[in-house]
């Protein structure tokens, strides 16, 4: 989960709230003195062991004199080191904070991955204390592949919990579908939480739920805002605690001066209402499906809408539901429109950042991933591994499926021309432009020294541009340069920035980087209209394919950072363990194996004054490509096209030219 570590880089701006209805008629009438239960599952991880993450916010819970009718009961486990002073003290276990401070219950040390550890923590509260309402929280790690990642327990694999596993939990305890939903409210401070697949997995179990969409701050909730207001006022509901929460979460944030919280969001979702979500949500991917296979561009079309600049992109497997389903209101307006109806009345109530603009719940769709150039049935495999087996997924399987068979385009083989006013453009036939769901274009260097290809290609400072900065005419198919003549440095080094998310003002980028020791992607934000860079912060890898976890931490003063660039080689033969090597092909001219590779560039450290910065791009020759990206999340690049900075001046052309080479360096 993307949680903690505060750098006060810039003033937030207001955060924008849209409140619904947190008064639920067919919810039971609360009182004063009802007593609360709060549940709370800590997978400390390496969260707790390295930035104490855990152990603030148990301080922070301990800042609350709670009162007899409200009681903590926790789970700490799954970290190998914890900095807590009383679990530091007494170990992992179960632990009460109640009107008698905090004091161990039980000693354990089980896996925190394992639905039956959960289930066992479920038992023990229901066995030892009874209350009128019951909310559980899971701390730690969130994304793709689950939740719960226990760092003490890995043992040479990682142990986490599938939504199935967490579904089949609460089954133990409480049966598949008690009559009353045992919780008021379940809660997941942790990242990519907000998903209509987990709220699937869960809504049998609870009244409400509340989570965030993307990737969160790493010292996540608030929790003596809620707990203080609680304890002053019990008679609150479900939906009416979830608010509170989510108000005090993002106050909180713009306290602390958080860039994340620009991007962040919260949303309270109405379980009840879960089987009239999954009718509408069925329909709706059933009738794309059936469209996709009946009408040519419309797989196109609908994959433009999914990659719609409203979703934090470090959720690289998931799109805003809401968002989806507006954008694709011209080519399936009921299924639509229905959806929308639905999710309006199942998202109670929602707090977001002033860069997005999500309607508060989001989907599995694994197409919208910027860096990866290939889509297979892995992808529908990794689904079935973690998500609960009854989910929707299912209904969008079909269409995932369809997606798959479609021929794309090949590398090469779009030609690239210049145009009257010398601009490079590319141009497509209507039936190829109907299949495509993204455009930008890829920039870099060309060096002197030579190879296969007539010189070696480094992607030091590649910049994949998005759509703003193309002119794109989806009806004509021709997209048409737009070249700045200028490159995004960080402290005068020259870096990659890969476009993620373009519009409303503003652009997202990632920067590979290696942060201490660690390779890391830094989210960078670009102000069209101030035309500054800003830091958002900084996740984790993708292992092995899976988003084991996700983490928003901050840079530091005193990190070193070393730029990640790339170069394009021609290799006779490959090491199939070569782990720098991230995408390669074979050359049908030569034979020789073309490799895209990771290598560092020059370290340096960084400061209070540190920025990313726009600097007039060096002299020298520039490879120019555009990339095509059909629905399938398959790529592809056009012919070369070249671009010569020399004096200031940018010369464009079809045909590489090192006449003058010399003169350039």
């Amino acid at each position: 989960m993307f949680k903690r570590t505060v750098a006060a880089i810039i003033i937030l701006a207001a955060m924008l709230c849209t409140a619904v209805k947190v008064d639920a008629a067919d919810t039971p009438r609360h009182t004063k003195d009802d007593t609360w239960l709060i549940y709370m599952y800590i997978c400390g991880a390496d969260l707790e062991e390295v930035g104490h993450a855990a152990t603030g916010d148990i301080a922070e819970m301990q800042h609350v004199n709670l009162p007899p009718n409200v009681k903590v009961l926790i789970a700490a486990g799954g970290a190998k080191v914890w900095h807590h002073p009383t679990i530091a003290a007494g170990g992992e276990g179960i632990y009460l904070y109640g009107t008698n401070g905090l004091t161990k219950q039980v000693d354990w040390h089980a896996n925190m991955g394992d639905p039956s550890t959960l289930a066992q923590f479920l038992q023990y509260g229901e066995e030892n204390f009874a209350a009128d309402h019951k909310v559980i929280i899971f701390w730690d790690h969130g994304g793709l592949s689950g939740l719960c990642f226990d760092g003490a327990f890995e043992d040479g694999q990682r142990y986490y919990m599938s939504y199935d596993g967490l579904k089949n939990a609460f089954t133990a305890v409480y049966g598949n579908a008690p009559e009353n939903p045992p919780f008021e409210l379940i809660g997941f401070d942790l990242c990519v939480s907000a998903s209509y697949e987990l709220a699937d997995s869960i809504a049998n179990f609870s009244r409400y739920m509340i989570g965030s969409e993307p990737s969160t701050p790493a010292f996540g909730w608030d929790y003596t805002y809620w707990l203080n207001a609680l304890s002053k006022d019990a008679s609150v509901n479900g939906a009416q605690l979830g608010k509170i929460i989510s108000d005090g979460n993002m106050k909180y944030y713009k306290s602390q001066n958080v860039p994340r919280a620009k991007i962040n969001t919260y949303s309270v979702i109405d379980l009840t209402k879960m089987p009239e979500l999954r009718e509408a949500y069925e329909a709706y991917f059933d009738e794309a499906a059936a469209r996709s296979k009946e009408y040519m561009g419309f797989s196109g079309a609908f994959a433009r809408a999914a990659y719609a600049p409203n979703v934090d992109k470090y959720s690289n497997w998931y799109v805003d539901l809401g968002v989806l389903a507006k954008n694709t209101k011209s080519i399936m307006p009921d299924a639509s429109e229905k959806l929308l109806k639905t999710i309006d009345q199942t998202v109670v109530y929602q707090r977001q950042g002033r860069y997005l603009k999500s309607k508060g719940i989001s989907t599995y769709y694994p197409y919208v991933s910027p860096q990866r150039s290939t889509i297979s049935t892995e992808d529908n495999d990794f689904a079935d591994r973690f998500m609960s087996e009854d989910s929707s997924y299912a209904a969008q399987k079909e269409l995932y499926n369809t997606l798959l068979g479609l021929n794309t385009l090949q590398d090469g083989a779009i030609p690239v021309e210049l145009n009257s006013n010398g601009h490079l453009v590319a141009k497509l036939e209507p039936e190829q432009m109907g299949n495509i769901s993204m455009t930008r274009c890829i920039i870099f260097p060309v060096t002197k020294s030579k190879s296969t290809f007539g010189h070696d290609i480094v992607l030091g400072g590649a910049v994949l541009i998005s759509v703003d900065d193309l002119k794109v005419d989806w009806k004509k198919g021709i997209v048409t340069e737009k070249f700045r003549a200028t490159e995004p440095v960080f402290d005068g080094h020259r870096i990659v920035t890969i476009a993620t998310v373009s519009g409303r003002g503003h652009n997202f980028y990632e920067v590979p980087i290696i942060h201490n020791d660690k390779v890391r992607v830094l989210q960078v934000r670009y102000d069209t209209s101030a035309k500054k860079y800003e830091i958002v912060g900084f996740g984790s890898e993708v292992e092995n394919g899976m988003v084991t976890q996700m983490e928003n931490q901050q840079l530091r003063p005193g990190d070193i950072i070393t730029p990640i660039h790339m170069i394009i080689t021609a290799e006779e033969s490959v090491d199939p363990d070569d782990k720098t090597i991230i995408a390669q092909s074979v050359d049908p001219e030569t034979g020789k194996i073309i490799c895209l590779k990771l290598v560092s560039s020059e370290p340096f450290v960084y400061t209070h004054n540190s920025a990313i910065t726009d600097r007039k791009i060096a002299r020298g020759n520039y490879f120019y490509g555009f990339s095509f990206r059909a629905p399938n999340g398959q790529s592809a690049v056009s012919r070369a096209g070249y671009l010569r900075v020399k004096y200031g001046k940018v010369t464009r052309s079809t045909q590489y030219d090192d006449s003058d080479e010399d003169d350039l360096e």
